[in-house]
């Protein structure tokens, strides 16, 4: 059986049952991470912002969009790094009703995890760290992210993403972000696709690696 017939076998094969794989059966079956996904991937991304906490009130969504890349380094973990374009709206609740309205961008540095990497729907976790700053670039403060989400694969290479994201301030006490006294706390939450690229090298390294005996010894569909 040639390595083409055999590298699409492993579909019909479970990469999280042990009890059913002998003679790296089950690494075989985890070749699907590259036909689903890749080890590289561009995201765009669009959704709202709105502040959480801080002396502010009568906060509203704004429009929110993301670019972003990221690169496994493991099937189950990933680094990343987007660029964030967001608007906040709200008022000071010791300035009466006035109305303020900000463009922010953040540049954000993430560590992913991919609950399931060898399924098409999958939770994910992330977290870092990233720059706030004004719509100018001029200043910037640092802040903290915490995110999740879930993906569905709805072909290969391509993935549907919906997340929720917290930031946390760090220096607020510069008072160019929001101008209080409070560490301000920013909720993202956005809907976008991943566009998965690259692997196939990685692939045949991985298919390469498997004992011969696995390509002509497969579970067979009872």
């Amino acid at each position: 059986m040639s390595n083409a017939q055999d590298t699409r076998d492993y579909d019909q094969l479970d990469p999280y049952n042990k009890s059913e794989f002998q003679n790296g059966q089950r690494e075989y079956a985890k070749l699907v991470f590259y036909d689903y996904r890749g080890t590289n991937a561009f995201d765009v991304s669009f959704g709202a912002a709105t502040l959480a906490t801080g002396n502010t009130d009568n906060n509203n969504y704004g429009f929110y969009y993301r670019l972003g890349y990221k690169r496994h380094i493991l099937d189950y973990f990933a680094l990343g790094v987007s660029y964030n374009n967001y608007k906040l709206s709200y008022s000071l609740i010791d300035q009466g009703a006035i109305e303020i309205e900000q463009q922010l961008n953040s540049i954000d540095f993430n560590f992913e995890y991919i609950v399931l990497p060898y399924d098409e729907y999958t939770p994910f976790f992330y977290a870092g760290f990233g720059y706030n700053a004004l719509d100018s670039f001029e200043v910037s403060s640092i802040k903290l992210q915490l995110g999740f989400g879930m993906e569905y694969i709805v072909t290969d290479k391509l993935g549907v993403r919906l997340f929720g994201e917290y930031n946390h301030s760090m220096d607020d006490d510069m008072e160019f972000l929001i101008n209080d006294k409070d560490d301000d706390t920013i909720i993202r939450v956005g809907v976008g696709l991943n566009f998965y690229f690259g692997g196939s090298k990685e692939k045949e390294r991985r298919l390469e690696s498997i004992p011969t005996v696995i390509k002509s010894n497969l579970i067979e569909e009872e």
